[in-house]
C-alpha cells in the first residue's frame, strides 16, 4: 500500500472514531510504527490532524476528541489545573459548574476537599455524580436534552434552569483559545448554556491546558478577557498573552509537578 493510499485511510478511521493510537495502527497497516509515526506527522503538518502521545485525532472546528480521550489526554496538566482552581473557592459559595473533563477533575478536587456549605448547578451529571459523594455540597442539575458525547444536559430547558440563579463563581473549560481572545466551543446548545453560566456568576473562572491553544472551534461563547481568572498549564502564546496583560484576567500557572 503506498503512503497516500495508508494516510487516506488513517483519516477516514480518525473521522469515524475521532481519535486511534499508533499500536493500533502498526497492527492494522502491518508497518513499523516509524513509518505510522510519519504519517501522523505528514498528516499533522498538512492540519489534518492532531498528533497526541501515542496516537492522534481528528482536527476539526464542530467536533471536539471523544469523551474517553479526553479524560486521557493532559491527565496530569488537569490535576494540577484542578487543584489550582479548586483553591480558588471558599466555603459557602454557589457555583455554577459546566461539562468538560478538566471541571471533572476540579469537582473532584472539591469533593474531596474540606469545604463547606456549598451549593453547586450543572448541566454534567458526570460533574454530579462526583460532587453528589459530599454530603457537604448541594448539588441541582438542570434538565434539558441528554448529551451522550460529554454526559451533560443542554438545550432551551437548560438554559432557563440556569437562569434561575446568580452564582458567586463559575467554574468552566472551553473548547478552543483562539490567538485574537476568543473562547470558543463545537456545539451551539452547549455553548448556550455555558454563556448563561457566565451571564451570571460574579466571578468567571476559566481552566484549560495547553493544548487548547493550538485547537480550532467554530461557535463563539466569550472573550478571555470577559473572565475573572485563567487557570493554565503552560504560558499562553504570545499574542494571547499580550491580551491577558492588557485585560482584567488574571492569570494562574497551575505549579509543575515536583519531582525527586
Amino acid at each position: 500500500m503506498s503512503a497516500v493510499m495508508r494516510q487516506e485511510q488513517i483519516l477516514d478511521l480518525l473521522r469515524r472514531r475521532g481519535y486511534t493510537g499508533i499500536d493500533e495502527l502498526v497492527s492494522r497497516f502491518d508497518v513499523t510504527p516509524q513509518t505510522i509515526r510519519r504519517d501522523l506527522q505528514e498528516l499533522s503538518e498538512r492540519g489534518l490532524l492532531r498528533r497526541h502521545h501515542g496516537g492522534a485525532s481528528i482536527q476539526s472546528s464542530i467536533a471536539n476528541t471523544d469523551y474517553s480521550q479526553r479524560h486521557i489526554e493532559q491527565a496530569a496538566e488537569k490535576e494540577r489545573m484542578a487543584a489550582a482552581a479548586a483553591s480558588l473557592v471558599t466555603s459557602g459559595s454557589s457555583i455554577f459548574m459546566t461539562p468538560g473533563t478538566t471541571v471533572e477533575a476540579a469537582a473532584a478536587v472539591i469533593a474531596g476537599s474540606d469545604l463547606t456549605n456549598l451549593r453547586v448547578v450543572t448541566n454534567s451529571t458526570a460533574v454530579a455524580d462526583i460532587l453528589g459523594q459530599n454530603r457537604n455540597i448541594v448539588v441541582c442539575v438542570t434538565g434539558g436534552f441528554w448529551q451522550a458525547h460529554n454526559r451533560a444536559l443542554a438545550g432551551p430547558a437548560a438554559v432557563e434552569a440556569v437562569e434561575r440563579y446568580r452564582c458567586d463563581v463559575v467554574l468552566t473549560s472551553v473548547g478552543a483559545i483562539d490567538a485574537d481572545g476568543w473562547l470558543l466551543e463545537f456545539r451551539d446548545e452547549e455553548a448556550a448554556v455555558a454563556r448563561a453560566m457566565l451571564a451570571n456568576a460574579r466571578r468567571r473562572i476559566l481552566v484549560a491546558d495547553h493544548s487548547k491553544f493550538s485547537k480550532v472551534a467554530s461557535c463563539k461563547l466569550a472573550r478571555v478577557s470577559d473572565m475573572t481568572t485563567l487557570v493554565t498549564d503552560r504560558p499562553p502564546p504570545g499574542s494571547l498573552l499580550n491580551l491577558l496583560e492588557k485585560g482584567p484576567c488574571h492569570l494562574v500557572i497551575a505549579p509543575a509537578a515536583q519531582t525527586r
